[in-house]
């Protein structure tokens, strides 16, 4: 049978380790978000790209709203994204750039007492048809 300062001990070890390992979950379920965030910006970025290079668009709210829509597609707010297009309406075989730039606002850092959000960026270049 366990003595009253052995379960003392586990309880202490326990104290001492949950903490630790908490965090490293968190960290690593807060990694992945922010994988799924850039992932889904770089995606939102290269459709963007293949609307821009298109002889049938014209307008940058074209390609903005192609963006938008891959964006909501992943859960993400549209309206946090700033995107702009440059090169768009050029001539055959020159090249249109999507930058699409969305905020990543972690839980982490909050716990942490760090203010602040990072930037998840999404660039995609293709040369007009």
């Amino acid at each position: 049978m366990r003595g009253a300062s052995e379960r003392g001990q586990s309880l202490i070890e326990l104290a001492l380790t949950l903490p630790v390992a908490m965090l490293l979950i968190v960290g690593a379920l807060e990694f992945g978000r922010f994988l799924l965030v850039r992932h889904a910006v770089t995606t939102a970025a290269r459709e963007g790209a293949r609307t821009a290079i298109l002889p049938t668009t014209r307008f940058q709210s074209d390609v903005e709203a192609v963006v938008r829509d891959w964006l909501r597609n992943a859960s993400l707010d549209p309206a946090r994204a700033q995107i702009s297009v440059s090169g768009l309406r050029s001539s055959t075989g020159t090249p249109t750039t999507v930058d699409v730039r969305y905020p990543f606002d972690s839980v982490l850092f909050r716990l942490i007492g760090r203010s602040g959000a990072i930037t998840a960026r999404g660039v995609a270049t293709m040369l007009h048809e």
